[in-house]
């Protein structure tokens, strides 16, 4: 019984240092966290309502994608965002984005986010067929941090 206390009071202890857990998540539960879970809930939002402002609004000056190809017609900047986005999205209807996190990596020197996330994208391209699309994928998008706890998108839109 003596050895058996030390034992509970040290598993206790060890368990109450374990970090806590976003519910239903394997992620940490803490305010980085919840800052970039929040970037990529408005980026969501944003891209169901096609709000091109909005999502201006979560990237970086810095912002820079290739479209994950060596074609520079789908390669975007900061710069040609709003139009570039304008084009693509008017060619689609009944937008409808789910949004998984899979992992948050962050290198707090460089105050950045890597963020492995799992998407299933649900739309319509009237133009061309009156069908329903859907396409899901895995993808990663970066983050950098701006002031004390803003994240912005810097690429993988």
């Amino acid at each position: 019984m003596r050895t058996l206390i030390p034992v509970a009071v040290l598993v206790l202890a060890l368990t109450g240092c374990t970090p806590k857990k976003i519910p239903g998540t394997d992620l940490d539960d803490t305010s980085e966290t919840r800052a970039v879970i929040d970037v990529l809930q408005k980026y969501r939002v944003a891209v169901e309502s096609k709000n091109t402002d909005a999502l201006l609004k979560l990237t970086d000056e810095s912002f820079r994608d290739d479209g994950g190809s060596s074609a520079p017609e789908d390669d975007l900047d900061y710069a040609s965002l709003p139009g570039k986005l304008a084009a693509r999205m008017s060619k689609v209807s009944e937008l409808k984005l789910d949004v998984t996190v899979r992992r948050i990596e962050f290198d707090t020197e460089e105050k950045v986010a890597r963020v492995t996330y799992s998407y299933q994208l649900s739309f319509k391209m009237p133009d061309y067929s009156s069908r329903t699309q859907s396409e899901n994928d895995i993808k990663q998008m970066l983050l950098k941090r701006v002031g004390e706890q803003e994240w912005k998108i810097t690429s993988g839109i």
